[in-house]
């Protein structure tokens, strides 16, 4: 069985110092970047690659997660797809078997990002997954959530600032609470590894069609996805990636921030946001979008973060090959087109 793909396009090797179509499988570990030309011609490249999994490598599972249409998902060979809203697919708040301080890290991350809570949220987040640790966390998303709530008024930082990310917490509970199906999704099962997650991880080829959800519920679970498989896949040194995640039309989700008018805004509003500090030391999650001049400043800059140590580090560590495809990467975070060694670019 032979141990390359033909990416269908040529690029260069550089472990084998040539110009090819067909690079090692191991060259996968350093991700691979689809971008450029139209959508049908970006969505045939990596259906191209995708489909050579299928036939030749049975034991490296393939997850496409789709965000921007699924009408081509015809073109994949796949052995699962999941439909946002599907009764059996199960995309937990908290994934995993082991509650250690290193996941608990990761947990309060990700769900602070995820949910754009203000930064000191997530030591709120922590105290609270450490008194669940043996009880377990609640299944419910918004009892959860709840939770926090209880835990931040119980030990209250200053008045203004508690009220502040109080209304977060309410604002999010209220989100679920209007979208049963989105709170049932993220229900943390009694038992079990999720579904799709243990297909995947046993080589099979599965697809998780979101292309019905908004920008904010892609966003959401796309963390969620990826919280999970770091929580259940150890560290590895295989020669070769153990399992590959598709970020398929990843431009609104990984869509980089608006860094440079962050700082505009920022050097216009500097004066007033010291007079603030001088009085309370801690900014309010409203004050700090008035300052970035963006509602939605915590959760962009937050996730940017998120992603940049799961691409560097996390995946990396665990040998698993992310393939992102976008129209344009220079739209869409650094980290990605910096971390992905393989690039194809469609004319």
């Amino acid at each position: 069985m032979s141990n390359k793909i033909n990416l269908g396009m040529e690029v260069y090797d550089f472990s084998g110092g040539k110009v090819t179509e067909n690079i090692s499988l191991n060259n996968f570990k350093g991700n691979l970047l689809i971008s450029g030309g139209a959508r049908n011609e970006r969505t045939a490249l990596l259906s191209h690659v995708l489909n050579q999994f299928y036939a030749r490598l049975p034991d490296i599972g393939v997850l496409l997660i789709k965000l921007g249409s699924n009408e081509d998902t015809y073109l994949y060979h796949l052995d699962k797809v999941y439909e946002y809203g599907d009764s059996d697919l199960i995309i937990p708040y908290y994934t995993g078997l082991r509650f250690t301080d290193l996941i608990r890290e990761r947990f309060m991350n990700y769900l602070n990002a995820a949910f754009g809570f203000h930064y000191e949220m997530k030591w709120v987040i922590s105290n609270l997954s450490l008194k669940c640790k043996s009880a377990g966390l609640p299944s419910s998303i918004v009892d959860f959530l709840e939770d926090l709530k209880r835990c931040l008024i119980k030990h209250p930082y200053d008045e203004e600032f508690t009220e502040s990310n109080v209304k977060s917490f309410e604002k999010t509970i209220e989100i679920f609470q209007e979208d049963p199906v989105l709170e049932s999704m993220l229900s943390i099962p009694l038992m079990g590894i999720p579904e799709w997650l243990d297909l995947w991880r046993k080589g099979k080829k599965v697809c998780i069609d979101l292309t019905k959800c908004s920008i904010y519920q892609q966003k959401l679970l796309v963390t969620l996805i990826t919280q999970a498989i770091n929580n259940y896949i150890d560290h590895n040194n295989s020669d070769n990636p153990i399992g590959i995640v598709v970020i398929e039309d990843a431009d609104d989700v990984l869509e980089k921030p608006p860094h440079d008018e962050y700082k505009k805004n920022y050097e216009s509003n500097r004066e007033c946001c010291w007079a603030i500090k001088e009085e309370v030391y801690v900014l309010t999650k409203e004050q700090m979008e008035e300052l970035f001049g963006d509602c939605n400043y915590l959760m962009n800059v937050q996730l940017e973060e998120v992603f940049y140590g799961l691409i560097r580090r996390e995946f990396r560590y665990r040998n698993i090959s992310l393939i992102t495809v976008c129209e344009d990467p220079s739209n869409i975070y650094n980290c990605v087109s910096i971390f992905s060694q393989i690039k194809l670019q469609v004319d």
